[in-house]
């Protein structure tokens, strides 16, 4: 495991030299959602990650995750804390203009590179489901069509996981009691347990 600057040049390199890459193509936006945007995608329109996979014949494995969002309340999100008052709303978003975005084809004003102002909660429980993966070898990467239909396969492909996930942990009694859980693995030494796989 390692971690390289994410560049388009850094991620063509990756798969050209047969590497396995996780990449969040949502990047910041994800990362610093708003307050009632957990478990969404906000990803560009061009879908140049997937043009790059499909040049180099790469496997696409879809990875919904949830669980991180709920172990913190956001209280204001960037776009609050740009329009707070006496400055301090412009300084961030002075700051925010100052990053180098990682995407060659879009400027540093394109994304609010502005973390949320949050209180932390029990870490809650994660949950990952690997999605359906999507093999690239019958596709051309001039192909706009056939493009831009797996860069939306994909992203259905992780909605439908979210959902999946959110749908079953409802029968996980251990989800949202997290002293509960914490507690039973304290004195049990071993993981709470949750609901079964098949109920995915």
């Amino acid at each position: 495991f390692g971690a390289v600057k994410v560049t388009p040049r850094n991620y063509y390199r990756m798969l050209q030299s047969k590497q396995n890459a996780l990449l969040f193509p949502g990047g910041v936006r994800e990362v610093f959602h708003g307050k009632d945007e957990a478990y969404q995608l906000f990803w560009p329109k061009e879908p140049d990650f997937v043009r790059t996979a499909v040049r180099f014949n790469a496997t696409i494995i879809p990875i919904s995750s949830v669980g991180a969002a709920d172990s913190a309340n956001i209280v204001m999100d960037g776009s609050d804390l740009v329009n707070l008052p006496f400055g301090i709303g412009d300084n961030l978003l002075k700051q925010s203009k100052k990053t180098i975005s990682a995407r060659f084809d879009a400027s540093n004003e394109d994304e609010l590179f502005v973390p949320p102002m949050f209180t932390p909660k029990i870490p809650a429980r994660n949950y990952f489901v690997f999605g359906t993966p999507f093999e690239t070898q019958s596709i051309h990467h001039k192909n706009n069509d056939d493009i831009q239909t797996l860069y939306q396969d994909v992203q259905d492909e992780l909605n439908r996981g979210f959902k999946d996930i959110l749908r079953s942990r409802e029968k996980d009694k251990y989800a949202t009691d997290n002293i509960q859980r914490l507690t039973y693995e304290r004195v049990t030494g071993k993981q709470a347990p949750t609901f079964s796989i098949q109920d995915i």
